[in-house]
């Protein structure tokens, strides 16, 4: 089956349930955050339905599990003027919006005969990891790999995995090495990490932040300090790409950040510019498109254009997942950033153009 007989389908199952009194439309999502399929009738920005309908959905799932609740069948949210049910579809997510008027209960019942009908037309699609994130912990080596719910298990002396656990219990009998790196996840992770026993789902980024030299004079030499401006930059970025795929996951933060990169905006720096599968911009395309800036003009083209950059994204980001949020994401990068680059950015004006969401980090 093809995109567009697909949609036809898709459209076809969420205009039918349109017709029960009280639904204000429905959409599809795929894992990528693109929107299948919808028929909403208010005017709303369905670009960030894919993103908000990831966060809900993988919130409440590390919430149930957390309580020991099962399986998440669905979130259904209750507000003055109506109600919006999400539904996991494996593949997709389901989101149908409902006003007062609707009677609950028979629309449950028939978004669920929706979403079977929607899970068999969208089986090829590329499934919707709520869980699974690589992990990488900064002990000057790599220790292995986890996902949200994990079980450690030796393979060399060196490496360890975490094979993925759904509904399998971890025994309690472990070997030295597998104590040993429980007790280190366990500490690395502080407060936001119980240990990998316990079966809670971990948040961690899905890539790691690098290591940053202390910077405090601005380089005299006019190359030099173009340079710099794009190291901080990147480093911000990269950190700002971390922040979203922690609360929203990979797939979805790469999906909005791709949808969102002002492109037409700053044309010299972003020509040709995409998303990496982490969820981080290609900055090596950046940097090849910045070495065709004239010398002279790269300072404060550079500043003018990240200012442009970071503005729109955080703006996005903040109206997915909430600034303060969002914020709480990024300070651990951030406080680097701000150890390594803090006086030259304050010297460079780069701080006192930076987004007003994100100041207070610095």
């Amino acid at each position: 089956m093809n995109e567009s007989e697909l949609k036809v389908q898709l459209d076809n199952i969420i205009n039918n349930l349109a017709k029960i009194g009280g639904v204000d439309g429905s959409l599809i999502v795929d894992g990528n955050g693109e929107i299948l399929s919808h028929n909403l009738i208010h005017d709303v920005d369905t670009d960030l339905f894919g993103p908000m309908a990831h966060v809900i959905t993988s919130s409440s799932k590390r919430l149930i599990n957390f309580t020991n609740q099962g399986e998440l069948e669905r979130v259904l949210i209750e507000s003055r003027w109506g109600k919006a049910l999400f539904l996991h579809l494996v593949n997709v997510n389901f989101i149908v919006l409902m006003n007062t008027k609707a009677n609950v209960g028979m629309v449950m019942i028939s978004s669920k005969n929706a979403a079977e009908n929607i899970i068999e037309l969208t089986q090829n699609l590329t499934p919707i990891q709520l869980e699974e994130q690589k992990l990488e912990i900064s002990t000057g080596e790599k220790i292995g790999e986890t996902s949200l719910l994990g079980q450690v298990s030796e393979k060399t002396s060196e490496t360890y995995t975490a094979e993925y656990v759904q509904t399998t219990e971890i025994s309690p009998k472990k070997s030295k090495n597998q104590s040993e790196i429980e007790n280190q996840v366990t500490e690395i992770l502080d407060a936001s990490i119980v240990a990998v026993k316990t079966s809670i789902p971990i948040i961690k980024p899905p890539i790691a932040f690098p290591k940053l030299e202390k910077v405090s004079k601005v380089p005299e030499n006019e190359f030099e300090r173009s340079e710099l401006i794009l190291t901080i930059y990147e480093s911000i970025l990269k950190a700002m790409s971390i922040g979203a795929s922690k609360i929203m996951g990979v797939a979805p933060a790469r999906g909005l950040t791709r949808k969102f990169l002002p492109t037409k905006e700053c044309k010299k720096l972003l020509y040709g510019v995409d998303v990496k599968n982490n969820s981080t911009i290609d900055f090596d395309k950046i940097r090849e498109n910045a070495e065709k800036i004239p010398l002279s003009e790269r300072e404060t083209s550079f500043i003018d254009n990240f200012t442009k950059i970071i503005a729109i994204i955080t703006e996005n980001y903040g109206k997915v997942m909430g600034y303060s949020a969002f914020r709480g994401m990024v300070r651990p990068e951030f406080k680097i950033i701000k150890e390594s680059y803090g006086i030259v950015i304050a010297e460079l004006k780069i701080k006192d153009k930076i987004h007003p969401e994100l100041l207070d980090l610095f």
